[in-house]
């Protein structure tokens, strides 16, 4: 299981503080802007996320959450690469943890989506060749 950053710690213990205190409902935490760009910098990624605990598995607490408005820009159309935003996270599936590893998740465009029972989630802008799988990454920065 890999530790969560310091930023995302931080938020963690805030929205934990803020739920223990009354100030906030699970389902309240801020939406998180992020953005990123590939290393060669063809891709450009933006967008925000949210998250709120909604259990434990495992001896490890589990989020659901939802991804809005994110964008992968091709800051280069005419050479054979994609803009792609790729996902790394721990998914907690019939009682036990598994790592996904830079799943695709939008391809030259902009989507929206909800997520249950993830920890430790991480986008990346990432260029590809047609269908195949994503290169250049670099991880979204909050």
């Amino acid at each position: 299981m890999k530790l969560l950053t310091k930023r995302h710690a931080v938020a963690t213990a805030c929205l934990t503080s803020a739920l223990v205190m009354g100030g906030a409902t699970a389902a309240s935490a801020a939406p998180i802007g992020f953005y990123a760009y590939s290393t060669t910098e063809k891709t450009w990624i933006s967008g925000t996320y949210q998250y709120w605990k909604t259990g434990t598995g495992g001896g490890y607490a589990f989020y659901d959450g939802k991804f809005t408005g994110v964008t992968a820009k091709d800051r280069d159309p005419g050479d054979r690469y994609q803009a792609v935003v790729a996902l790394d996270y721990d998914e907690f599936v019939g009682g036990g943890w598994r790592h996904v590893k830079k799943k695709v998740a939008v391809v030259n465009g902009t989507k929206s989506w909800t997520f249950k029972a993830k920890a430790n989630v991480k986008a990346f802008a990432c260029d590809r060749l047609r269908g195949g799988k994503p290169v250049n990454c670099r991880e979204w920065r909050t």
